[in-house]
């Protein structure tokens, strides 16, 4: 990928994730990524196009970290997991609660209004369940998750609960949600 491409997708996770879709306009991106608008539609066929791949971009980013910790031997499975999500909660505390996951505020802004971005977005979610799963059925394989337990449900699960989990930190501006989450995860998971 191009210098210049990887700064335009940069800039509009950035500011995708701030403002939402919607409230960023193709100036402020050009503006904040310092290229001219012809740099923008060589790499781009439209502001949608360039929205589809700032999603897959940062899921991209995201799954790195994701699965860094998710296959880390250090840990058993079961409490890689849980400390995938403790080690969250450090940075959205950072970030005074604000924020959330682009896929997440994406799914509830653009879903309903463009086929693409509800693919890419449901594409984007399926590809970090899987990688969630795998380490469910580790856990399962090590007795430490009950084997009975379908893997593929409890990682739909773990995952539709962390994004709620982050809509309401954003709404309520408190990390309560948070460790509400990680107090039934590990319920969950005995």
């Amino acid at each position: 990928m191009s210098e210049t491409k990887n700064r335009i997708l940069t800039t509009g996770i950035d500011l995708f994730i701030k403002k939402g879709y919607h409230n960023v306009g193709l100036k402020e991106i050009l503006n904040k990524a310092e290229v001219p608008k012809g740099s923008f539609y060589y790499y781009f066929d439209s502001k949608e196009d360039f929205g589809v791949q700032v999603i897959s971009k940062y899921s991209s980013i995201g799954l790195l970290d994701y699965k860094s910790l998710l296959e880390e031997k250090s840990l058993s499975p079961k409490n890689r997991i849980i400390q995938l999500y403790i080690n969250k909660i450090d940075y959205f505390q950072l970030k005074e609660c604000t924020q959330g996951c682009l896929m997440g505020n994406s799914s509830n802004e653009l879903s309903d209004v463009s086929e693409s971005f509800r693919n890419v977005i449901a594409q984007e979610f399926n590809h970090w369940q899987d990688v969630l799963e795998k380490c469910i059925i580790e856990a399962q394989e090590v007795d430490e998750i009950d084997k009975n337990v379908e893997s593929k449900m409890l990682a739909s699960f773990i995952l539709n609960s962390w994004e709620g989990a982050l809509l309401r930190m954003k709404c309520e501006k408190t990390i309560d949600p948070l460790h509400n989450f990680i107090s039934g995860l590990k319920i969950v998971l005995n």
